[in-house]
């Protein structure tokens, strides 16, 4: 069943003479992990704002769990359905002390004080951050920080999750943080997913992965078969798993060999079948 419907959306930022998005059409099934690649430019982060009506589209429609984002009256119910991460995590957090910023979101929704304690306490324990309370985000590092973003997603008890280019802005190690974070709350929640990124490897788990370009969708599928067209990834300045590019070499050099392995294991495979 799929939870948001983009129809042939058209934009086009005010002062711009080229639009941002040229007709994209996209549907995206509740409780899937669908990862949006695209170089600066692309039209991800556009498409990202226009989940949770930040932007409205000037032609075509989205649809985000039965509701149109061009009502103004269902802003507010959309928003509660589709939580928000963005690049930097200091521009979310707003309290001095972790729980106070988790509990903000649900604050301003009307959540009872007693159901807002029990939400902060589950959003911070399913990012790893509940030892982590007490403390001032401001000390924190800047994976931390951003799990404390999520959590403020997650206490909203939102159905989508959005994050526009989470972990730009973080260390590896942050940045592989976020993401099991993120892929657990899919897997293990139910959530559904939807990760702006231009970090191959972090699409490589996704169930769906969209690639775009000039405010278009040039290509989607699974991992395995968008990044199998090694040359159209080449074309729009975007890498592929070193296992494909290692398969696509020796196909290029005569041999036999799948380019859909993204597994060490599976391209080790293939190769010695290839031999």
């Amino acid at each position: 069943m799929s939870i948001i419907l983009v129809n042939n959306v058209h934009y086009t930022y005010p002062g711009d003479d080229m639009e941002s998005l040229c007709g994209v059409s996209l549907s995206i099934e509740e409780g899937s992990f669908v990862a949006v690649l695209g170089h600066n430019g692309s039209g991800k982060s556009t498409l990202a704002k226009h989940l949770n009506a930040i932007l409205i589209p000037d032609e075509g429609s989205v649809s985000v769990c039965g509701m149109d984002t061009s009502d103004e009256q269902l802003a507010i119910e959309i928003r509660r359905n589709v939580g928000m991460v963005f690049q930097n995590p200091d521009n979310q957090i707003v309290a001095n002390v972790v729980e106070d910023d988790v509990a903000f979101a649900p604050e301003n929704l009307g959540v009872p004080s007693d159901e807002i304690r029990r939400r902060v306490d589950e959003a911070l324990k399913q990012v790893g951050m509940i030892e982590m309370s007490s403390h001032a985000p401001h000390l924190l590092s800047g994976g931390q920080k951003q799990r404390v973003a999520i959590a403020g997603v997650i206490a909203m008890h939102p159905k989508i999750i959005v994050l526009d280019e989470p972990t730009a802005m973080l260390d590896p190690q942050g940045r592989k943080d976020v993401l099991n974070t993120v892929m657990r709350l899919c897997r293990e929640e139910g959530m559904t997913v939807v990760y702006i990124t231009h970090h191959m490897e972090e699409c490589v788990d996704a169930d769906r992965l969209v690639v775009m370009s000039n405010g278009s969708i040039v290509t989607e599928g699974t991992p395995r078969e968008v990044f199998s067209q090694v040359e159209l990834m080449e074309k729009e300045g975007l890498t592929v798993p070193e296992t494909t590019r290692i398969l696509y070499d020796l196909k290029q050099s005569g041999f036999s060999v799948p380019l859909d392995e993204l597994s060490v294991e599976g391209c080790a495979e293939a190769i010695a079948s290839a031999f």
